[in-house]
């Protein structure tokens, strides 16, 4: 059987597609933009938090079951993209002189698992559902918020030493709170203020668990407080 030959027809018909999605997505933009034009001039909200939940809903029930994360992530990370363009474009109209402010959000270890890891401990929420609030709520305050992953602490790091563009970093560094200096090392590197969160309280769980090596050289701590730490560190970084 000549694989070679049927995996190069099979990359040509997914570059067929790419090109198709591009388009589409070209054309999409467009019609943010009117949307954007239209809500300026009418005084409606910027965000529709229900459609865009009822649109991902419909996305994930027709990918199906093999599919249904993969396609809600697609559709969350393109709303989020929709939703800076038309602030972007609403900045503009109004001819603000202020560029938007970026706003970094890392999360550590295991924070991939939330929803399903130790409820008790971090609620219910999954990542998806967090980023996705902290998105809406971003470019309600006027920002750009851009969320990271990773298991792996040199990318954490790599993601720190690189923010200089960002207004602010929050930052759940996880496991990586009680012992990464490489980490603090990063922080304490560069200019850009970081305030360390965490879902639950650090100071009533496993003792290993009560010292942050992360904390003196953070701007502050927000812990034990759910989605609400967070949302609360965008807050500060945006407004105090």
């Amino acid at each position: 059987m000549n694989y070679q030959g049927q995996i190069s027809s099979m990359r040509s018909q997914i570059d067929e597609i790419d090109s198709r999605l591009l388009e589409l997505f070209t054309r999409r933009m467009e019609f943010v933009r009117g949307v954007a034009q239209l809500k300026r001039d009418s005084g409606l909200a910027l965000t529709d938090p229900v459609r865009e939940r009822e649109v991902i809903e419909q996305a994930a029930a027709l990918a199906g079951p093999e599919l249904t994360g993969e396609a809600t992530s697609f559709m969350q990370g393109l709303m989020g993209i929709s939703r800076s363009y038309q602030a972007k474009l609403l900045q503009n109209l109004e001819g603000s002189d202020n560029p938007m402010k970026q706003i970094l959000v890392i999360h550590g270890p295991n924070l991939n698992l939330l929803g399903d890891r130790e409820p008790e401990h971090y609620g219910s929420a999954t990542l998806d559902q967090i980023n996705q609030t902290l998105s809406e709520l971003g470019t309600e305050l006027g920002a750009t918020v851009t969320c990271h992953q990773s298991n792996c602490e040199g990318k954490i790091v790599s993601w720190i030493q690189d923010s200089s563009a960002y207004a602010g970093i929050i930052l759940n560094a996880g496991a990586y709170t009680h012992y990464s200096l490489a980490i603090r090392d990063a922080i304490a590197a560069v200019t850009t203020p970081v305030i360390e969160v965490h879902l639950s309280n650090i100071h009533t769980r496993e003792e290993f668990r009560h010292h942050s090596v992360l904390a003196a050289v953070c701007r502050g701590s927000i812990y034990g407080l759910g989605i609400q730490s967070y949302i609360l560190a965008l807050r500060a970084l945006l407004v105090v």
